[in-house]
């Protein structure tokens, strides 16, 4: 949890919101505020936690997506009446809210949840079925201090890689009612971006349908003022960050390597 402090807490200027532990499921968490969308911090911390086995089996990085949902008990319900395979077959209380975990198969191995978010929490506009987190393991050792307040303005937009992106982006529209915005082939792959709310869900899929159950949470990238200021910035603290360059999105993107940022690709883009 400190090495992941050390990035997205005093290197990026997010702050906490919450932070503690949670027994039940053996696991240390805060949460960090990310314009109105929260990053999720998680420690295993026992052998047998959930989170502790995600690690052992795909190693530290994003583990799930959290969808905001203003009414978690009537989602649920919608998502049994679409067959929906579920973890939680019933809202519970979680460290974030009231929550509901779908199961991996959802969608073919990346891990989704739904939440009501308790009322600190709630840190923008109610908007159902809104991206609320995305949650990261703590880990590698990366900066020690800050790279500048202020900086990172949003989350904006999270990568899912599947086996098959229209599948995916089916079951998007019939599990939560949100239709894939646009999509394009581009060599083997197919890319597709979803907008349940403030933060993209981008899509990523081969075009002739890939390895079962070989989904995962991929990619976070958020979106900054100043671009070159924090590429320099990070550098100087021996991040690997890479050199700012054209980004498909329109403005420029930078990115930092996995190893750095605790298991989590993450980029940084500037569309001003």
């Amino acid at each position: 949890m400190e090495a992941a402090y050390a990035l997205y807490r005093d290197g990026l200027g997010l702050p906490v919101v919450k932070e503690g532990d949670v027994p039940a499921r053996g696991v240390k968490v805060a949460m960090l505020a990310v314009g109105t969308s929260y990053l999720e911090l998680a420690q295993p911390t026992s052998d047998d936690s959930p989170f502790a086995k995600h690690i052992e089996e795909r190693g530290e990085g994003l583990h799930h997506i959290a969808l905001w949902t203003d009414d978690v008990d009537s989602q649920v319900a919608t998502l049994r009446d679409e067959a929906a395979p579920l973890e939680d077959h019933e809202p519970r209380d979680g460290f974030t809210g009231r929550l509901s975990y779908l199961h991996p198969q959802a969608f073919d191995g990346a891990l989704l949840e739904v939440v009501q978010p308790e009322v600190e929490l709630r840190g923008g506009a109610s908007n159902p079925a809104r991206p609320a987190s995305a949650s990261g393991r703590a880990g590698s050792d990366v900066l020690p201090e800050r790279a500048g307040s202020g900086v990172i303005t949003r989350i904006d937009h999270v990568v899912m890689r599947v086996p098959d992106a229209n599948v995916t982006c089916s079951r998007f529209e019939s599990y939560f009612g949100v239709p894939a915005k646009r999509s394009f082939e581009r060599g083997p792959m197919v890319f597709a971006f979803l907008r349940p709310g403030d933060v993209i869900i981008e899509v990523i899929g081969p075009k002739e349908g890939g390895d079962p159950g070989s989904g995962r949470i991929a990619g976070l990238a958020f979106e900054v003022k100043g671009i070159d200021e924090l590429a320099a910035s990070l550098k100087e603290k021996g991040c690997p960050v890479g050199e700012p360059h054209a980004a498909l999105q329109g403005g420029r993107i930078v990115s930092i390597h996995h190893i750095g940022a605790c298991g989590v690709p993450v980029a940084f883009i500037d569309f001003s």
